[in-house]
């Protein structure tokens, strides 16, 4: 049920001095050959290992311009999905959201997913994008409603302690077209490394239904 909305600002960053990575003034650092991978506790007990990794820069058309935009995923994808990949670039105001591309299907947009910098309390809108394994087509499911719920938290993480914002939004689970749970996300972005933690907690059980996400390790140029 990982959700991994970068989906991934100001004046915090990484706390560790020995840490010898590079970074950058942007949100999320975007260039071909990135990585972050995580250590992924869901259920409360069940561990895995994930690896996102951008792969792909695409030109993506919007209006009379053109915009360098970067796909990335999870890798690998597991062998039952086909390879697709989600477009972001950093620009003025933040994290843009530029759709998706598969040899299937393609869905241009664009629009500020993780405005920064921002003032704590900041809502708005989104629409959240998705891949259906059925038709391989890119669709909007839904509208998230995402608020900025902290611009200075620490945490730490097998990588390193850092500094970030803390981004929140809540998502409802459908059976039968009806809401049965809803779980709600906090997302964990430090400038110049991106997306350090993310953790969940199922408002219905949250001793039991909870994930927790923490970077081990990355690169970024």
């Amino acid at each position: 049920m990982i959700i991994l909305v970068f989906l991934f600002g100001g004046s915090c960053g990484l706390l560790d001095g020995g840490d010898s990575k590079k970074k950058s003034d942007e949100l999320m650092p975007l260039a071909v050959g990135n990585w972050w991978e995580y250590d992924f506790t869901y259920l409360g007990s069940i561990k895995d290992t994930l690896r996102y990794e951008v792969a792909k820069e695409i030109q993506v058309p919007w209006g009379d311009t053109s915009y360098t935009a970067y796909g990335f995923n999870l890798v690998p994808l597991p062998p039952e999905i086909p390879e697709f990949y989600w477009l972001y670039r950093n620009g003025e105001g933040g994290l843009y959201i530029m759709g998706g591309i598969a040899d299937t299907d393609t869905l241009f947009t664009q629009f500020i997913d993780k405005p920064w910098p921002a003032e704590e309390g900041m809502s708005w809108g989104i629409p959240r994008l998705a891949f259906s394994r059925d038709s391989l087509k890119f669709y909007v499911s839904d509208t998230l409603e995402v608020t900025l719920v902290d611009t200075n938290r620490e945490i730490e993480t097998p990588a390193g302690t850092f500094t970030c914002y803390v981004y929140k939004f809540t998502i409802e689970f459908l059976e039968n077209g009806h809401p049965f749970t809803a779980w709600d996300y906090y997302m964990h972005y430090s400038p110049g490394v991106g997306l350090v933690a993310q953790t969940s907690i199922g408002e219905d059980d949250p001793d039991r239904f909870k994930e927790e996400m923490y970077l081990m390790n990355y690169r970024v140029e």
